[in-house]
């Protein structure tokens, strides 16, 4: 059975989601599945997640991040904490040997139209936290948005108006090999 569907209510827990986020089968849940087809990356600001570190505030940036601060760099036992990098900082930083870290980037999975219950793919975005909570307080699903979107959120966008506007619930790569077409949904309605 697909797990990456919408559960009845006698399929979720008292919280509200349902029992195959946390475990499918005595195995790792949706969540799980989400951030390892994200490669554990945020995929908007492109930080990586690390399980299990010393100190849950502070994740290592690397040469991928596309995220400003807070942060610090560390230059042996120095710190220096930064709101915002300067330009191109993060990456200098680290070209020049220095260890730099984000505060606050642990991974999750964010729901897109605010559904726990809804676990279709294209509602589920693996979202460090500060992404996570400004993409909760932009993002209405409902809401029409005809501008272009930004690559990361293209596929989610297009499998949402597939079936907003057409009644189709397709799978990722049904949604890739129509990306353009689906996207112009919105552009005409």
């Amino acid at each position: 059975m697909n797990p990456f569907r919408i559960y009845a209510p006698e399929e979720c827990r008292s919280d509200g989601y349902p029992y195959a986020w946390r475990s499918i089968d005595g195995g790792r849940g949706v969540k799980h599945l989400v951030r390892e087809a994200a490669e554990y990356r945020c995929l908007r600001c492109l930080h990586p997640y690390r399980a299990g570190g010393p100190d849950a505030m502070w994740s290592r940036c690397d040469r991928e991040c596309r995220h400003g601060g807070p942060g610090r760099v560390l230059r042996g036992d120095v710190e220096q904490r930064f709101d915002d990098p300067p330009p191109g900082g993060l990456y200098l930083w680290m070209r020049a040997g220095l260890r730099v870290d984000a505060a606050w980037r642990i991974l999750t999975v964010h729901h897109l139209n605010g559904v726990k219950a809804d676990l279709r793919w294209w509602n589920l975005v693996a979202l460090c936290q500060r992404c996570h909570l400004q993409i909760q307080g932009k993002v209405v699903m409902e809401q029409i948005y005809s501008w272009e979107h930004t690559p990361w959120f293209k596929p989610y966008a297009a499998g949402w108006y597939a079936h907003a506007y057409l009644g189709e619930d397709l799978t990722r790569e049904e949604t890739m090999a129509r990306l353009d077409e689906l996207l112009a949904l919105e552009r005409v309605a």
